[in-house]
Parts: structure tokens; C-alpha cells; sequence
């Protein structure tokens, strides 16, 4: 999945929440595993210096990453109670 959809899917469903649809943890454990390997990448990414794009993008890139882990952590946690 690209950077663009995951981001688009993380939207969809912090919607789905918002608009107070339960969420499957399932689900939610499928987009963390996602997001983590995204994650993974760009700080490869980071340290090897090979890449498509500027450092500067890469490490944006990681932030919206980052960021979308900890928010998604948060609605697991809100799921499993």
C-alpha cells in the first residue's frame, strides 16, 4: 500500500470513528503492521541516503508515519476496552 492510500485509510476510518462506527481490531492490527513496516522503510531510507526522493521528504514522510502509529495505538487501546 502507498503512502497516499495508508494515509487515505487512516482518515477513513479515524471517520468511521468519529462518526462512532465500532472498529475492528482486526483491522486496526492489519493497518499498525502497515504503517510499521512504512516506518521501517523511511528510516532505512534515512540512513542508507538511497532514495527517489530528498532526505527532507523521507523524514516528513517518517513524521505522518509516526504520528499515524501513535493515533492509531490510541484507537486500538479505546477497541480493546
Amino acid at each position: 500500500m502507498g503512502f497516499k492510500d495508508l494515509v487515505a485509510k487512516l482518515d477513513d476510518v479515524l471517520g468511521d470513528h468519529d462518526k462512532g462506527k465500532s472498529l475492528e481490531l482486526e483491522e486496526l492490527k492489519r493497518l499498525e503492521e502497515k504503517l510499521v513496516n512504512k516506518q521501517e522503510k523511511y528510516q532505512d531510507r534515512l540512513t542508507s541516503g538511497a532514495s527517489e526522493e530528498t532526505p527532507a521528504q523521507t523524514e516528513v514522510r517518517l513524521r505522518v508515519v509516526e504520528a499515524q502509529l501513535a493515533k492509531l495505538r490510541e484507537l486500538m487501546e479505546e477497541a480493546s476496552l
